[in-house]
């Protein structure tokens, strides 16, 4: 019941599910209830620091750290369903992270950069334009036989644990650790950590995992290397060739200059970067991509860290925000708060790891027809 839960889209498909394949008849508000109780007994299994089901765990070759946020909605605590939201109108953040273990590229020899030029996807337009979220701009591009195709491949996943909660980054940050820990990720020989510009990823980094190699995804360079190439160019054609020429920068490790070519074009337009420009201006874009390269440009030396056999981007954990969507936002999902949201992230996550920790706890927890003994007293023992 609790896998189908964690998978099926909600706890009214549940209920029908069961219905329809177990022909069992199982109320929702049964199902609501042994979500919570699950999702509240993984949470204290994660604050254990070591993990409790015996298996050997194998320290990997290579080991990738990634976090970012997410949104959930919630409604006002203690009061029930159809009731008034919380602020914003109930949306709240999530604290999501993957663990992967990997292996390095096999065909990855020595110190050399395995891929100087930039990847065919990142000169597709409709491939940009969908990763900026704009418009795909009218430009010609030649075609790209296959066996011509760029590809940087990086290291490849062997295994992928998540955790995810409504924590705060102070409390989510001892998270990460404890199951970085028990995956044994700081035994690795290569070590790397992958976020975006949010701060709290990187106040995690610096505390918790300082001896990881700190990488600015490069997918949400190009959000922003894109935007401003479109703002500052007078057509589509001006503005994909400027992308193309600044985004091949960013990859061979000038970010540098692009930042001093970007400030350039402001100075040449009257724009002073020294004050905040509103929303309106049409050169916002050009402001916000300088302040978020200048942030981040230590975290952006792509050659080496392809060099050093490391993935340049977070698409793992893209996917596995998506994947943690598809179980608990919408439009028609409400949760309660904190105790119904808390449960089902830590349910959901536990269920997209691939170590097979829902099924062994699920298995050994109190209510299996096999086991007679309390889990939360074993925990404590």
């Amino acid at each position: 019941m609790g896998q189908l839960a964690a998978e099926v889209r909600s706890f009214e498909r549940t209920e029908i599910t069961v219905e329809k394949v177990l022909r069992l008849k199982v109320p929702r508000s049964t199902i609501r209830r042994l979500v919570k109780q699950v999702g509240q007994e993984l949470s204290a299994l994660e604050e254990l620091d070591e993990r409790i089901d015996g298996k050997e765990v194998i320290a990997p070759e290579v080991a990738v750290v990634s976090c970012d946020g997410g949104r959930i909605r919630t409604r006002e605590p203690g009061k029930g369903r159809g009731v008034t939201l919380t602020g914003e109108k109930g949306w709240k953040e999530t604290k999501n992270a993957s663990f992967e273990k990997m292996t390095p590229d096999p065909h990855h020899r020595g110190d050399n950069d395995p891929c100087v030029e930039l990847p065919t996807s990142f000169r597709s337009a409709k491939k940009v334009a969908n990763i900026a979220e704009k418009p795909v701009p009218d430009v010609d591009e030649p075609a790209v036989e296959h066996r011509h195709r760029v590809v940087y491949a990086g290291p490849r996943r062997v295994l992928r644990t998540a955790v995810s909660s409504m924590a705060c980054s102070d409390d989510f940050g001892p998270m990460m650790k404890r199951e970085a820990q028990r995956r044994r990720l700081f035994n690795a020989p290569l070590r790397a950590f992958i976020g975006d510009g949010l701060n709290w990823n990187w106040s995690i980094w610096k505390r918790h995992f300082s001896t990881f190699v700190p990488i600015l995804d490069f997918i949400h360079a190009i959000q922003y290397v894109y935007s401003a190439a479109m703002a500052l160019s007078p057509d589509d054609v001006a503005g994909w060739a400027l992308y193309v020429k600044h985004v091949t920068l960013c990859w061979i490790g000038q970010v540098e200059k692009v930042i001093e070519e970007l400030k350039s074009a402001c100075r040449e337009r009257g724009v002073d970067l020294s004050e905040d420009i509103g929303d309106d201006n049409p050169f916002k874009p050009v402001t916000d991509a300088i302040r978020y390269l200048g942030n981040n440009r230590d975290r952006m030396d792509y050659p080496r860290y392809r060099c050093l056999g490391l993935p340049v981007t977070s698409a793992p954990m893209e996917s596995l925000i998506k994947q943690m969507n598809a179980r608990v936002k919408g439009t028609e999902m409400f949760w309660d708060d904190p105790m119904g949201a808390e449960a089902i992230l830590h349910i959901r996550a536990a269920a997209l790891s691939e170590d097979g920790r829902l099924d062994d706890y699920l298995a050994t927890r109190t209510g299996y027809p096999y086991v007679r003994r309390s889990t939360l007293t074993n925990l404590s023992t």
